[in-house]
């Protein structure tokens, strides 16, 4: 919602909870879901135009319950994994909007390789307790794997979220500094990282009550509030990284 304040947004839904859903359309019934979603898009089922539901100035296409069934899509035909990245990047589509975000569920997932074929930049949210070097590890070779099969990933960025004060939290964001230098030693190593550019850390977001309440509600942050001002400051951040426009965002979650 911050970033739409600034640009033309379209959010897309890839993760069958439906948490980015929910965060616009609160308590609609399951039906709502049931035509014209990201699924329909992908089957070439509805336009891109007819999938669109508009609110707070975010285009936004909604999940599907019949993503659950994505991986056996995938394996009667695996020209599904490139479905995503043909539609986003249409002609007709890319002028549009100068970001497209897609929400993902966790790593090793189909629907998350499919959206990071389609993106230019990764964005990881992580949080204190489920900080795992070994699951970033994971993930950046899931990226590098996205990349040799023909991915424009070019920047990759971690979203230190639900950040507290207390001297545990401050240890892990000081361990989530260290990983650019630490990663540029890992490309040495090991394989299976040699494609990817060094990760950036954004700013984090505060673990507060108020954003919790009103992603619950669906409802956005009042201004001047410290989640306010933190979202604003990384939409600002988002946009400086982004000299060129267009470019189409994954924001992956990351698996325990």
């Amino acid at each position: 919602m911050s970033l739409a304040q600034k640009s033309r947004v379209c959010a897309i839904d890839f993760d069958r909870q439906k948490d980015l859903s929910k965060m616009f359309f609160l308590g609609y019934p399951d039906s709502f879901y049931d035509h014209a979603n990201t699924l329909t898009l992908i089957n070439f089922e509805t336009s891109f135009e007819d999938t669109i539901k508009n609110k707070y100035n975010v285009d936004v296409i909604v999940s599907s319950p019949g993503l659950r069934d994505f991986s056996m899509l995938v394996a009667k035909d695996i020209t599904f994994l490139d479905r995503a990245k043909e539609i986003l990047k249409d002609p007709d589509t890319i002028p549009k909007y100068d970001f497209i975000i897609i929400d993902t569920p966790g790593t090793g997932i189909f629907e998350t390789t499919s959206a990071i074929l389609a993106s230019d930049i990764v964005i990881i949210p992580v949080t204190p307790a489920k900080w795992s070097l070994d699951t970033l590890k994971d993930f950046f070779k899931d990226l590098n794997d996205s990349i040799r099969s023909g991915s424009n990933l070019s920047k990759i960025f971690i979203l230190p979220s639900l950040w507290g004060n207390s001297a545990e939290k401050d240890e892990i964001h000081e361990q989530l500094q260290r990983i650019p230098e630490a990663f540029e030693e890992l490309k040495k190593k090991e394989p299976g990282f040699d494609l990817l550019p060094s990760p950036k850390i954004l700013n984090p977001i505060p673990s507060s009550e108020a954003i919790r309440k009103r992603s619950e509600f669906a409802e956005p942050l009042s201004e001047n509030t410290i989640g306010k001002v933190a979202f604003d400051k990384l939409a600002e951040r988002i946009i400086k990284e982004c000299t060129t426009k267009n470019k189409t965002f994954s924001t992956s979650r990351l698996a325990r």
